[in-house]
């Protein structure tokens, strides 16, 4: 059971950098020189925002499944 926590914490860490990363992206490219076009600026904060929100409900549904064995 300890070993399945410290396996989900070390996944949280890496799943929090990619969502971290994610956002980073997403900014960077709204920011560039050539401004995207507010549909782009949408689409690029729609798919950062659903990354985070998949990760994050993997994470819940993980834990309940650690919790439970």
């Amino acid at each position: 059971m300890r070993q399945q926590t410290e396996k989900m914490k070390e996944y949280e860490e890496k799943a929090n950098e990619l969502v971290s990363l994610t956002l980073n992206v997403c900014e960077e490219r709204l920011t560039q020189p050539i401004e995207p076009t507010a549909l782009q600026g949408d689409a690029l904060a729609s798919a950062a925002m659903s990354v985070r929100a998949s990760v994050n409900t993997f994470i819940a549904v993980s834990r309940l499944s650690v919790e439970k064995s």
